[in-house]
């Protein structure tokens, strides 16, 4: 059935071909002079009846020098055709042999090197396709062993570290980060990538290394914000408050007010004055305005909202600016349990740990566990 197809669909196009190629004459354009001929004819057909009008011409011989006119017309036409057959003659052996020569050659070819019996392969079968569905297992085990070939390909290690981090697999992003450092100049990005990685196997602490990394990330970057907040949410822990106080003031002078990390910044910065003038911290009026700052945790409007964004998001899930705000809510009520659970969740939803950068830095700053442990 195929060879029959195909035979026929050949024959088809190269009847085509020959159609559209071959010097026929209904598909000739006049030859030159053509429209001096006609002219010639059209000027003898007006003398004609011309003479008929001055009654020169009687109706016979009228109609007899027409029908003469006439015959005398096409016999032009005959031999301008044969000449144009004449001229085109070689044409019409070429032409025919030309187009079965490419087809014989097309059919040839085909039958040594085709293979007509091959089955279809559906789009989800094919290698490129597959290699777009292919799991993140998957992936990452082709990766791994790419790597362990190919140790100096910092591409690999670009592309295997973050997977690492979303996975938990802490001390493999360690090493990936590391061999990322090992291969290319240090960056702020990379020297805080590699932090982070220590920082989640010692309970979000950023001491010893982690810190040593951080600072040399502001080093290489004044405006990197991601390491300062870092450091800012560490001093927050030792309470270290005068330090926090410079360092959330250093933060909030590289961005706007626009930036989303804002607000999570001032309530820092507000929550570290209030921690070094002695008073207590701040309620819902430092980190959430729209709270009540008398007391948030009676406030049953409050609870009523927080509640049905908690409820709201544990059912149907949803952006991670409504998480975020979740997570911020919690730590106003005083509901650190609560705050964390809510963390918990948004890291699963969230695996990323770069889109997670202010979720995080809040929950550095209350002091929530960033490996997932109870706070």
């Amino acid at each position: 059935m195929f060879w029959l197809l195909a035979i026929a669909i050949t024959a088809i196009v190269s009847a085509a071909l020959y159609y559209a190629a071959a010097g026929r004459v209904v598909n000739a354009s006049p030859a030159a002079g053509a429209d001096v001929v006609t002219a010639h004819f059209r000027q003898q057909l007006t003398e004609i009846e011309t003479d008929i009008a001055a009654g020169r011409l009687a109706a016979a011989e009228a109609i007899a020098a027409k029908a003469e006119l006439a015959r005398e017309r096409i016999r032009q036409q005959k031999e301008a055709a044969s000449r144009l057959v004449a001229r085109h003659g070689p044409v019409a052996v070429v032409l025919p042999a030309s187009i079965a020569g490419v087809a014989a050659i097309a059919l040839i070819t085909y039958g040594l090197l085709g293979s007509p019996n091959l089955p279809a392969q559906p789009l989800a079968s094919r290698a490129d396709a597959a290699a777009a569905d292919m799991n993140i297992s998957d992936a990452v085990k082709a990766v791994e062993a790419r790597l362990a070939s190919h140790p100096d390909d910092i591409k690999g290690w670009s592309v295997i570290a973050p997977v690492y981090m979303q996975s938990g697999d802490y001390p493999k992003a360690e090493h990936a980060f590391r061999q990322i450092l090992a291969l290319a100049p240090p960056t702020a990005d990379a020297e805080t990538d590699l932090a982070e990685a220590l920082m989640m196997q010692n309970g979000g602490q950023a001491s010893g290394e982690a810190a040593d990394l951080l600072h040399k990330a502001v080093a290489l970057d004044a405006k990197a914000v991601r390491p300062r907040f870092y450091l800012a949410a560490d001093a927050m822990r030792q309470k270290d408050y005068a330090s926090a106080v410079t360092q959330w003031n250093d933060i909030i002078g590289l961005g706007t007010d626009a930036d989303s990390w804002m607000a999570t910044a001032k309530a820092g910065l507000a929550a570290a004055e209030a921690g070094r003038d002695g008073k207590p911290l701040p309620d819902a009026s430092a980190a959430a305005p729209s709270a009540s700052a008398a007391n948030p945790g009676q406030n049953p409007a409050i609870l009523g909202m927080v509640n049905g964004l908690a409820d709201r998001l544990a059912k149907q899930g949803g952006p991670l600016a409504d998480w975020t705000q979740l997570v911020r809510s919690e730590i106003v009520l005083g509901d650190l349990t609560k705050a964390q659970a809510a963390y918990d969740s948004a890291r699963k939803a969230y695996p990323d740990a770069a889109d997670r950068q202010e979720l995080d830095s809040l929950a550095a700053q209350a002091g929530l566990k960033l490996d997932g442990a109870a706070p």
